[in-house]
């Protein structure tokens, strides 16, 4: 799950969270789509969807690929590319006898007609009502006991795990979608046009980063805003305040509006541990002012007028080419109107998540607090580095657990400076074979090489490269650049504005990087094994996403 759970995973994130909204919701999600029934799923209380190893999440990508064998028309071939792209050593599908099962499949065909058939999913709306209600109704976090705010963060669990069941469900709605348009546009021999059929779709996650395109405008045109940001964005937001400037007020009205709408997101945006834009509002300052700095052509919402246009065309030409197979034509137009329900509907039910981690990790963060109030902990994240049958404990007599936070927090340490592996089979290898962050260095790319990966985002760009590990390193992203990372995250989205294109180790066709690139109109490559270990700063590369190729200059 390196989207969401880019870095370790804390215990108690883990433990109180993760190993039960996520594993359930999962099975949740799964169910509603006919493909299982629970009772082929191992007791709760035993993880079999997502697991936890060397500090970081997995999937069980077996379950997934049942799929390929219940649902008709789809193939384990399909499932494995939604999931892993074009990533090498990926372990064989291997048969098991309880995959087959003629009821499961006639329901998954039923869920899979449905999908075509679907023009609107008011349940959107019911659910942002819901979430509205649930935050807003948040009591004073600083007026409950500690016993009340453990129970509160145990309490929300339930609704977490109804949210992450919806965003399960349509994320698999989103990967059949899309997996029948690359089916039927390689079939109609245009298989680079799926990308423009999956475009311009108003995709929720993206909305932020049109939101901080219009402020990075309204820094732009401002000289007194524009020196400030020249003089760094540590203690922006002080000196603004002490400014008597009209302009400073503007944006600073501005600013709290955006940060009252997004600032729940953040890197590893479900670990509890994790950084918002709320609590660190340098984060979203830098990518604003990196965006400042895009001239106005960058405009996302012109491009997107134009990849609008693109869609219908290219939605028009392959429904012509299938003039002669009715079924076919069908299918496509299906596919297509529902890729403009679901994909927006994926990147909403995530946002969704996203809020409500924040609103689980608000009372934990109240709740550590006061124990670095007493003098107890250094900081609040040492209290995720308690399991969750040991917080009680811990309320009643913290210092029987010093050392043992002293010890996880030197585990959690050496965890972040290896590498696990990004897929594996059996039994999970041993901390000892996972690589260090610090090793030999693979060999650069040379002049001419090609790096292959799958194109999700069309277009071509010719750029220096600048390689990204985390949204603290994005200082130096000049406009035109390349960004080249492992992967993002939906709050990556903002930094692509002042991006030319995007290549990423990991991904698929609706990995966040290529939902958001398509948004942007900035060409996009996925699973390009080693290139942010290759391809080294600076390095001019041109990006094409209708072909996949990286090409080195």
């Amino acid at each position: 799950m390196s989207e969401v759970f880019v870095e370790v995973v804390s215990p108690l994130t883990w433990s109180g969270y993760a190993s039960r909204s996520v594993e359930l919701g999962w099975r949740d999600a799964l169910c509603r789509m006919g493909v299982f029934t629970p009772d082929e799923f191992k007791p709760v209380g035993e993880c079999e969807v997502v697991g936890c190893f060397g500090g970081y999440v997995y999937l069980n990508v077996s379950l997934s690929r049942v799929l390929g064998v219940r649902m008709p028309g789809m193939s384990i071939e399909a499932i494995d590319r939604s999931f892993f792209g074009d990533y090498p050593n990926v372990p064989p599908y291997r048969p098991d006898p309880r995959d087959e099962n003629p009821e499961r499949a006639r329901a998954a065909g039923e869920w899979l007609r449905s999908l075509f058939t679907t023009t609107e999913l008011p349940e959107l709306a019911e659910d942002e009502a819901r979430l509205d209600q649930l935050v807003n109704s948040r009591p004073d976090l600083s007026l409950l006991s500690n016993a009340e705010l453990l129970a509160r963060f145990r309490e929300l669990r339930a609704d977490h795990r109804y949210f992450f069941a919806k965003h399960i469900y349509m994320t698999y709605c989103s990967n059949v979608v899309a997996a029948v348009v690359a089916q039927i546009t390689a079939a109609a021999q245009a298989p680079e046009m799926a990308a423009k059929v999956t475009t311009a779709l108003d995709i929720p996650s993206a909305r932020q980063s049109f939101e901080m395109w219009d402020l990075s405008r309204v820094v732009a045109r401002s000289a007194v805003l524009m020196r400030e940001f020249d003089a760094g964005v540590d203690g922006l937001l002080e000196r603004l305040l002490d400014s008597p400037e009209g302009d400073a007020k503007q944006f600073l009205a501005r600013w709290a509006e955006f940060i009252d709408r997004w600032g729940f997101l953040g890197a590893s945006i479900w670990e509890f541990r994790s950084a918002t834009y709320a609590s660190d509002p340098r984060v979203p300052l830098r990518m604003l002012d990196r965006a400042r700095q895009a001239p106005d052509t960058a405009a996302p919402r012109e491009r997107s007028t134009v990849l609008c246009a693109k869609r219908d065309k290219a939605i028009r030409e392959i429904a012509a080419r299938l003039s002669g197979d009715a079924e076919a034509r069908g299918r496509f137009l299906g596919a297509a109107q529902a890729a403009e329900v679901f994909l927006p509907a994926r990147e909403q039910t995530k946002l969704n998540c996203t809020r409500m981690t924040e609103e689980i990790r608000a009372s934990l963060r109240e709740l550590g607090g006061r124990f670095v109030n007493r003098g107890v902990l250094v900081a609040w994240e040492q209290l995720l580095l308690l399991l969750d049958d040991e917080v009680d404990g811990f309320l009643d007599d913290p210092g029987r657990y010093g050392e043992k936070i002293a010890d996880r927090q030197a585990g959690l340490e050496l965890l972040k400076s290896k590498w696990p592996p990004f897929v594996f089979e059996g039994e999970p290898p041993p901390l000892a074979a996972f690589e260090d962050h610090v090793k030999e260095p693979r060999p650069a790319v040379t002049s001419g090489e090609q790096l292959i990966g799958v194109p999700v985002s069309q277009g071509v760009h010719t750029g220096p490269a600048r390689v990204i590990a985390s949204l603290d390193d994005d200082s130096d992203l000049e406009p035109g650049e390349v960004i080249v990372a492992v992967t993002t995250d939906s709050s990556w989205g903002p930094l692509f504005l002042a991006a030319g294109a995007v290549v990423c180790q990991t991904g698929a066709v609706i990995s966040h990087a290529a939902i958001v690139a398509r948004e942007l109109g900035i060409p996009a490559v996925v699973s390009v094994p080693d290139c942010a270990e290759r391809i080294k700063n600076g390095t001019v590369v041109t990006v094409d996403g209708s072909t996949g190729r990286v090409t080195v200059a």
